[in-house]
């Protein structure tokens, strides 16, 4: 049982996590709250859970925080495939492919622990400015300079967004992913490691941002 959950917990939340695509068009209204369920070292985690269909729920996580650092730098890490490795966790390969200015595709394996098989996934980003915010917004997608490889698997759909706002303070920064529950496991076991192992990730992102600007 340790095992599935931690496979889990390194598919959820290596930075980019599983969501079907039956979420982005949920035809059920989602009209659930977020409700503050972790705080650690500046980085607060909400979640909400809303019906994506009458009979199944899905759970939508929102991590926030402050960053001393502008959107450009944040947006030049999540596309230098040289420090992919240091924010993102668990990770065996990052690389990036630039498209275009405000595009760009990127290949992400996850090192899974024996005896499961490694997992990867293929991501399109795309950049936007609305108001005094950037979003960036990325979706799997199909490429041919990363074809599916013997030995492992290729996550099929994930989806999710960074919302980056400059303030006189800092910059917020909003990470919002939504997942299914684990059919297997119950959530009394996957919550902690999954609220933990982002968190985590994300203060990587932080420090390595700040570091770079001091």
């Amino acid at each position: 049982m340790l095992l599935r959950s931690t496979r889990l917990v390194f598919v959820i939340c290596g930075f980019f996590c599983i969501c079907g695509d039956i979420l982005a068009n949920n035809p059920l209204k989602d009209t659930a709250s977020f409700v503050l369920v972790k705080q650690n070292n500046g980085i607060t985690l909400y979640e909400r859970w809303y019906a994506i269909n009458p009979h199944q729920q899905a759970r939508e996580v929102k991590a926030t925080f402050t960053v001393n650092a502008g959107s450009e730098a944040a947006v030049a890490l999540i596309k230098d495939e040289s420090r992919g490795r240091k924010w993102n966790r668990n990770t065996e390969e990052y690389r990036v492919l630039p498209s275009a200015d405000n595009m760009w595709f990127s290949y992400i394996q996850y090192d899974l622990p024996w005896p499961v098989s490694n997992q990867d996934c293929v991501l399109r980003y795309d950049q936007n400015y609305s108001g005094d915010s950037m979003e960036i917004v990325f979706r799997n997608t199909q490429h041919p300079a990363f074809p599916i490889q013997k030995r492992i698997q290729r996550i099929p759909e994930i989806s999710g967004k960074w919302i980056f706002r400059e303030t006189a303070r800092g910059m917020d920064v909003e990470y919002y992913i939504t997942t299914t529950p684990s059919a297997t496991l119950p959530t009394w076991i996957t919550d902690p490691i999954i609220r933990n192992n982002l968190i985590e990730t994300l203060q990587h992102f932080k420090r390595i941002l700040e570091q770079k600007r001091s």
